[in-house]
């Protein structure tokens, strides 16, 4: 089965993390067969949920994705010719906002990602007290893109990012 989607995001720190008391947590993790050229082939779970996806970056707020559902063999088998990992918790706090909490070599980044039925809505949002520094625009913004990142690079950007 393949799902089409076309997103606009803009995404940002958290200053302070809501209640999540009665959100369903899904657990994320992510590998990637390719990611460049701003094209990214990844492989991941969700909960239970094993998928293929292919992003295409559009513009800075939009990219272009298919998903195939897989197996947990297909799974397993293409993540041993992956080169980047991700792991994370995302929490839906309501229809167009994720809050992702992640873990491992990335603990430490809380994002909040909007999603948008177009850029004129992305760009007149008001943004929620709770959020903090927009992050759309950084290395912090995507997955593909803190795999570029060493630790130290990491950390400088996650702590200048809290700081500005």
């Amino acid at each position: 089965m393949i799902n089409n989607s076309d997103e606009i995001k803009r995404k940002f720190l958290v200053n302070q993390i809501p209640d999540l008391s009665g959100i369903v947590k899904t657990e994320h993790e992510r590998y990637y067969l390719y990611r460049q050229n701003g094209i990214d082939l990844r492989i991941q779970r969700l909960n239970i949920k094993y998928e293929l996806e292919r992003k295409v970056e559009v513009s800075n707020l939009a990219r272009v994705g298919e998903k195939i559902v897989i197996t947990k063999e297909e799974f397993e088998i293409l993540k041993r010719f992956c080169d980047g990992k991700i792991i994370r918790d995302s929490y839906q706090i309501s229809k167009n906002t994720v809050l992702r909490i992640y873990q491992g070599r990335f603990e430490g980044l809380i994002r909040v990602e909007v999603e948008f039925q177009g850029e004129d809505e992305a760009q007149s949002f008001n943004i929620p007290d709770w959020f903090g520094k927009e992050i759309t625009e950084t290395m912090l913004a995507k997955d593909s893109d803190l795999l570029k990142l060493s630790e130290s690079e990491f950390n400088e950007l996650i702590n200048s990012s809290r700081i500005s």
